[in-house]
């Protein structure tokens, strides 16, 4: 073998090694999860390379949001609870997009014995689904990144080892340490605590008047939203107003909004007294942290820092 070929030989095997070190980078075998794909579907390689971290073989459903619109929400549902009743103590959310909504009608009605023991990973569509279970069964329910975020690295390194390193037990609590106070309620405020919920703002508001509605008095809320044009998103905010679900909150923490509506933020945040922070660690943007729902949130300000510090009650 001539040296030309031979060191283009030794690059190719460079890079087969590299490919391979990247794709085992993230593994979840040592941890019992269930995937679940209540919402859009996934194509056949990105089901792939899920597998690959899960270890094996899973079910999933494929088509766009669209899609979702003339499926059988009686199917997906009964998919659905028979992974709420499985024995694997986590059930992750491949995806979000849309379908959740139709299939609750349908889950609330169903027996659900072992809802109470599972961890439920996801946002986005996910919010109404995590909203019911924690607030009915008092599940372990974290707004986190996808199975596909994973397997596709569209989050940050952080974030993913942030949510690893809490369900292998190598962290009890949860943190987001970047808020930044909007408004005089927020600064003059040296520790807010609640109960925390909230998710996207776009599937929040279809939960309200849902035997799933969000319960927000007495709780730090979170709130996030992905390409939403400012008038819409202030619409949204004055629904949540109108409907009452502000008034009651010990906090608001907005994440990752999009651009377009920070004039929208900053506007509501100084025309209330209630305390709202920002973050950019949440949301649908390249850092999506994680957080849970019914955890125990203490807000306080740290070395000139405002940070939330949140406690699984389960554990």
């Amino acid at each position: 073998m001539n040296k030309t070929l031979k060191k283009g030989f030794l690059f190719i095997i460079f890079v087969l090694i590299k490919l391979t070190c990247n794709a085992t980078e993230i593994i979840l075998t040592d941890l019992q999860i269930r995937a679940i794909c209540p919402s859009s579907g996934i194509d056949h390689k990105i089901a792939a390379l899920i597998a690959a971290i899960l270890g094996c073989k899973f079910e999933y459903s494929t088509g766009t949001s669209d899609d979702q619109v003339y499926s059988d929400p009686n199917a997906k549902a009964d998919q659905l609870v028979e992974a709420v009743n499985s024995d694997e103590p986590i059930l992750w959310f491949i995806r979000g997009g849309y379908g959740i909504d139709a299939i609750l009608g349908v889950l609330c009605k169903k027996s659900l014995p072992n809802a109470s023991k599972k961890i439920i990973i996801g946002y986005s569509d996910g919010t109404a689904f995590l909203i019911y279970m924690s607030q009915k069964y008092g599940c372990t329910a974290i707004n986190g990144p996808f199975l596909k975020d994973l397997a596709l690295r569209d989050k940050s390194p952080e974030s993913s080892r942030l949510l690893l390193n809490f369900l292998r037990k190598k962290s009890s609590t949860l943190a987001i340490r970047d808020l930044v106070p909007l408004n005089q309620a927020a600064r003059n405020s040296t520790r807010l605590c609640g109960k925390t919920t909230g998710g996207n703002l776009t599937c929040i508001i279809s939960t309200i008047g849902t035997p799933w509605q969000i319960q927000t008095a007495g709780k730090i809320l979170f709130l996030e939203d992905v390409n939403v044009e400012g008038y819409r998103f202030h619409r949204l905010l004055v629904h949540m107003l109108n409907a009452g679900l502000i008034k009651d909150v010990v906090a608001i923490i907005f994440g990752d909004c999009g651009k377009k509506v920070d004039p929208v933020i900053i506007h509501f945040a100084t025309g209330n007294n209630i305390p709202v922070f920002k973050s950019c660690l949440f949301g649908h943007g390249k850092n999506n942290n994680p957080w849970g729902y019914g955890f125990n949130g203490v807000i306080s300000k740290q070395k000139g820092r405002y940070e939330i510090r949140m406690c699984n009650p389960n554990c």
